[in-house]
């Protein structure tokens, strides 16, 4: 019986350091989909300003013009 007790303790402890890991990757997971998103977010804003004709040099007319 002592056996088993001590065997199930194993793999409690196991199963909580598994969970700590788990818990780290996803909080690493979810920085890195943080810093992609805002990322994307300044990609999609840039893509706007120029389908705007924003910023496009050599579109825009000499001031002679």
């Amino acid at each position: 019986m002592e056996t088993r007790i001590i065997q199930l303790e194993s793999i409690a402890a196991m199963q909580d350091q598994t969970i700590l890991n788990l818990n780290e990757e996803i909080y690493r997971q979810q920085q890195d989909i943080s810093r992609l998103s805002q990322r994307l977010e300044a990609v999609e804003e840039r893509l706007r300003e120029l389908q705007n004709g924003e910023d496009i040099a050599g579109n825009e007319r000499p001031p002679h013009w």
